[in-house]
């Protein structure tokens, strides 16, 4: 009887794998874009399937001001240039990242980078982005862009990275 179930179990996970939507497949609902997500490590994107292709069309970095997680018309022309990116591939799923300078409590610095993420989201969401496309990751002050303790360093900081995958 257990190795009636053993197999059973096996079989199952294999017709699971092998129906599996494929890497290069559109997957076309909120609901499966979710569930291709699955548990997948997004704190390591660095190199993906849209990466170079989305990182040659459009700037993936949007600035902050100190202390902000409020999208200026700078940041909105950006984004914009990104959403028209993500309409014309509908497969890309994006991780946006938040980010702060070094100044403040790891605590603040999280719940910062946390705003600056979902505020870009919440853009991409207001122009017609499904939500299941988009996720998001604070960092803090964690993972700097540019190392030292000057106005010019800080302000290449108080940043969000989208990174198409």
């Amino acid at each position: 009887m257990k190795k009636t179930l053993i197999l059973a179990l096996l079989a199952s996970s294999f017709l699971v794998a092998c129906s599996t939507t494929g890497k290069d497949a559109d997957i076309s609902s909120s609901a499966d874009r979710m569930n291709a997500w699955g548990e997948a490590d997004i704190t390591n994107l660095e190199e993906t399937k849209f990466s170079s292709r989305f990182n040659k069309a459009v700037s993936p970095i949007i600035y902050f001001d100190l202390n902000s997680a409020v999208l200026n018309g700078s940041a909105m022309d950006i984004l914009n240039e990104q959403i028209v990116w993500l309409q014309n591939n509908p497969a890309a799923m994006i991780v946006v990242e938040g980010h702060c300078d070094e100044r403040g409590t790891r605590e603040y610095n999280l719940a910062l980078g946390e705003k600056r993420a979902n505020a870009v989201k919440d853009y991409m969401l207001a122009k017609g982005i499904e939500a299941g496309r988009v996720r998001t990751i604070s960092y803090g002050k964690e993972r700097p862009d540019v190392l030292g303790s000057t106005e010019d360093a800080w302000s290449k900081n108080r940043r969000s990275v989208t990174i198409a995958n």
